[in-house]
C-alpha cells in the first residue's frame, strides 16, 4: 500500500508541475504578445514537449498556413517516396545513324527532375556527344507526358505573376522554370549591363535602364512578358554607376519550348547541329536511349524544398508521387496533381486525421484557400519525430535559425538557441514551426501562425522570435 501511495505521489506531483508550466509559459507568452501590441485573436500558437502540452493559444482554430503546408508535404513525400529514388531525364531516338547523322528526331524523355539545372543538361548532352553524332535531321521533340498539362496548379493563388515562386509545374524542366537577370553599373549616361543566365533565343531581352552618377541610386524592376511562344524580359529603371550588382528572379511561362531551346544550345554549343524545331509530343515506342541524367535523392531534393520554402520542388515532387502510384496511375503517365493531393490526404489518414478537419488546396502553402490548426501541424511535427526512417531527412531539410535557409538572418547570436524550422509567409500571414532543441532535455515542438493585417503581419517575425527565446528558458 506504502508503494502505490508513493507512486500516486509521484504522478500527482509530476500534473501539478505540468500544469504550472503549462500556466508560467501561458502567462510568459501573453506578456511577450502584448509587449508586441498583437491581440490573440490573430494569433495560433502550440509547444508540446514528449505529448505535454507547454502552451496553447487558439491552437485548435483553422488557419492559413502559407508555407508551412510544406512540413505536410514533406512528410508525406519523405513516408510515400524511396529516398534513394531518383528522377531520370533521358535523350531517346528511333532513327537510324548514319555517318555521324540522326537520320531522325531526337527526344527528350522529361523524368520529373525538380533538380535539373544547367550542370544536369550538360553532362546529359556530353554523354549524348559519345555517340558520335554530329547532327540531328529531325526535330527536338520534347516529352513532358509524365505529367499531366496543367502547369499552374488550379489550387494557387488564380492571379499570376511572374516572379521565380510561381513559377509552372512540368515534367520537362530546367532550372526551376526560372531566369536569374544580373544587373551592373555601366557608363555613366549610358544604359547598364543586363545579364540573363541561362541565355538562349528563347527570351528576348530588352534594356531600358540607365547608369547615373549619382551615388545611392538603384530603382531597377524587371518584368517578364509572354512574347507567342517565348517570353520577353524588359529592365528598367536606374543604378549609380558606383552601385552593386542587382540580381532580379523571374519565372518563364512555356517549360516545354524553355527546356528544348536551352538543348538546342547545349548541343549546338558541343558542334551538334539541329536542323529540326522544338517541338512538345512523345517519344516514340521501341526508341533508343542515348544518354541519360540521374538526379539527386529524393531525400536531398526534399531538403531543397523545406530549406529554402521552394514551390516548384514542392508541386513537382507531389506530382512525382501521383506518377509513381501504381493504384492510381498504373502507366506511370499524365500525373495530375489532383491525385497527388489524394497521396498526402492518405499519409494524413494514416495519422488519425479527418478530412473534414483541413483543407488541402495546395501542396507548397501557395494559396489562401488551405487550412490546417496549429496543432495539426504539430501532431505532424511529432509523428515525424518518431519515424527513425525520416526525421533525420527532414530535421536536415529544416532551415538553421541564425544559419541558413529561410532562418538565415533569425535568432542569430545566441549560441544557445538550437532551432530548426519551417518558415511561412503570405500577405498577411506568417507562419514558424519546427523544433527547439535543449541541452539534455528533448526538443520542443512548436507552431506559430498569425492571421492578420499585411502591416502588422511583418512584425509577427520578431514576436515569434522573442517567443523562441522564451522557450529556450524552459
Amino acid at each position: 500500500m506504502e508503494k502505490k501511495h508513493t507512486s500516486l505521489s509521484l504522478l500527482l506531483s509530476l500534473i501539478v508541475m505540468g500544469n504550472t508550466a503549462f500556466a508560467d509559459t501561458t502567462s510568459s507568452v501573453r506578456n511577450i504578445i502584448k509587449k508586441h501590441h498583437f491581440t490573440e485573436s490573430t494569433l495560433g500558437l502550440y509547444v508540446e514537449e514528449d505529448g505535454k502540452k507547454i502552451l496553447d493559444v487558439n491552437a485548435e482554430k483553422l488557419m492559413i498556413p502559407a508555407s508551412l503546408t510544406k512540413i505536410v508535404t514533406g512528410g508525406a513525400i519523405l513516408t510515400k517516396i524511396p529516398l534513394n529514388k531518383k528522377f531520370v531525364t533521358e535523350l531517346w531516338s528511333k532513327a537510324p545513324i548514319e555517318n555521324e547523322n540522326l537520320k531522325g528526331s531526337l527526344c527528350f524523355k522529361g523524368g520529373g527532375d525538380p533538380s535539373f539545372v544547367s550542370e544536369k543538361m550538360w553532362y546529359l548532352v556530353n554523354e549524348f556527344t559519345r555517340t558520335g553524332i554530329k547532327n540531328i535531321e529531325g526535330d527536338l521533340v520534347i516529352d513532358g507526358s509524365r505529367f499531366d498539362n496543367e502547369i499552374f496548379d488550379s489550387g494557387r493563388e488564380s492571379t499570376r505573376v511572374d516572379r521565380a515562386f510561381d513559377a509552372p509545374i512540368s515534367a520537362v524542366s530546367f532550372n526551376w522554370n526560372s531566369v536569374n537577370i544580373y544587373i551592373r553599373p555601366g557608363v555613366a549616361g549610358g544604359p547598364a549591363k543586363v545579364f540573363l543566365d541561362p541565355v538562349n533565343d528563347y527570351l528576348e531581352l530588352v534594356n531600358q535602364t540607365k547608369t547615373v552618377e549619382k551615388s545611392g541610386v538603384k530603382s531597377i524592376e524587371a518584368t517578364r512578358v509572354k512574347n507567342g511562344d517565348k517570353d520577353r524580359v524588359v529592365v528598367s529603371g536606374s543604378l549609380s554607376a558606383n552601385g552593386n550588382e542587382v540580381v532580379i528572379y523571374k519565372s518563364i511561362s512555356n517549360p516545354v519550348l524553355w527546356t528544348g531551346s536551352h538543348l538546342k544550345q547545349f548541343l549546338s554549343e558541343r558542334g551538334v547541329t539541329v536542323k529540326g524545331k522544338v517541338v512538345a509530343g512523345e517519344c516514340e515506342a521501341e526508341s533508343k536511349v542515348l544518354a541519360t541524367n540521374n538526379s539527386k535523392n529524393l531525400n536531398e531534393i526534399a531538403s531543397d524544398m523545406l530549406k529554402f520554402s521552394n514551390n516548384f520542388v514542392a508541386e513537382m515532387l507531389v506530382k512525382n508521387l501521383a506518377a509513381d502510384d501504381m493504384v492510381t496511375n498504373p502507366k506511370g503517365k499524365n500525373a495530375s496533381m489532383k491525385d497527388g493531393i489524394e497521396g498526402i490526404r492518405s499519409y494524413l489518414d494514416k495519422l488519425g486525421f479527418a478530412r473534414k478537419d483541413y483543407v488541402l488546396e495546395n501542396v507548397s502553402g501557395l494559396t489562401r484557400g488551405n487550412r490546417f490548426t496549429p496543432k495539426q501541424l504539430a501532431t505532424v511535427l511529432v509523428n515525424i519525430k518518431n519515424d527513425f526512417l525520416i526525421f533525420p531527412e527532414f530535421l536536415s531539410g529544416l532551415p538553421i535559425a541564425g544559419v541558413d535557409g529561410t532562418m538565415k538572418n533569425r535568432l542569430k547570436g545566441d549560441a544557445n538557441i538550437m532551432v530548426r524550422a519551417k518558415t511561412g509567409y503570405l500577405d498577411g500571414v506568417v507562419g514558424l514551426a519546427g523544433y527547439v532543441g535543449r541541452k539534455n532535455k528533448s526538443p520542443l515542438i512548436f507552431t506559430f501562425i498569425f492571421n492578420g493585417g499585411y502591416e502588422q503581419g511583418m512584425a509577427a517575425r520578431p514576436l515569434f522570435d522573442d517567443i523562441i527565446n522564451e522557450l529556450e528558458r524552459l
